[in-house]
């Protein structure tokens, strides 16, 4: 099971505290494959030995383009992957599938987010490797998603069956029985934001975590 942590923009995982807190990983889990730090696109240049995504990307070669981030450079900074149409970033149909086939061209891994069931089935032919179901209205609130709807997550897993995409879970993921509950029926990963970096000890949230991934 994958455990993708999103920085977003917090103040708490951004700049230098981004740097804190992903050396504070390191330290704790050292090069673990099963973490996956999903970037502010600002943050590009830090270093780590764990896995990063970016958190969005356009699908671009390198080539005369100003203010864009062409998914073609993302190796460039070492990162192994990008996550698109995160809720809080809502991108085209076209668009998704323009990115997925450059991706996959240069080797990078895609997490595609899809707020419900019928945008998780519209996915499939598109072939991300991993789809993210988030449903908007849980997203940084107290009430996660395998607590509100575990029975979409089941359903979800069922429509990825036979596909070449996974299930990743997200949306108020905070604690280890979320993780739990969605590797229980059936999902691949989880996608966490706030839980971790706005937790005054994030670490021990990871580590708590990190016991139902492994």
């Amino acid at each position: 099971m994958l455990f993708f942590i999103n920085f977003k923009a917090y103040e708490e995982s951004t700049g230098s505290e981004a740097l804190r807190l992903i050396r504070s990983i390191e330290r704790e889990f050292g090069n673990n494959k099963s973490i996956i730090l999903v970037l502010n696109p600002l943050d590009s240049m830090m270093e780590t030995k764990l896995v990063k995504f970016a958190q969005t990307a356009e699908p671009q070669e390198a080539g005369p383009y100003t203010g864009h981030i062409p998914i073609g450079l993302l190796r460039k900074y070492s990162y192994s992957g990008v996550m698109l149409n995160h809720s809080e970033h809502r991108i085209g149909f076209e668009e998704i599938g323009e990115s997925v086939k450059i991706a996959s061209k240069l080797g990078l891994t895609t997490l595609v987010c899809a707020a419900d069931l019928n945008e998780v089935a519209k996915l499939i032919p598109l072939e991300p490797d991993y789809v993210a179901y988030e449903p908007p209205e849980l997203i940084g609130g107290d009430i996660s998603v395998s607590t509100a709807k575990p029975e979409i997550i089941g359903k979800a897993v069922k429509l990825l069956e036979g596909t070449g995409s996974k299930l990743v879970v997200g949306a108020g993921i905070k604690n280890k029985n979320d993780v739990h509950v969605s590797k229980t029926l059936g999902a691949e990963g989880i996608l966490v934001a706030s839980g971790v970096v706005k937790s005054p000890k994030p670490i021990k949230v990871i580590i708590e975590m990190m016991k139902e991934v492994s």
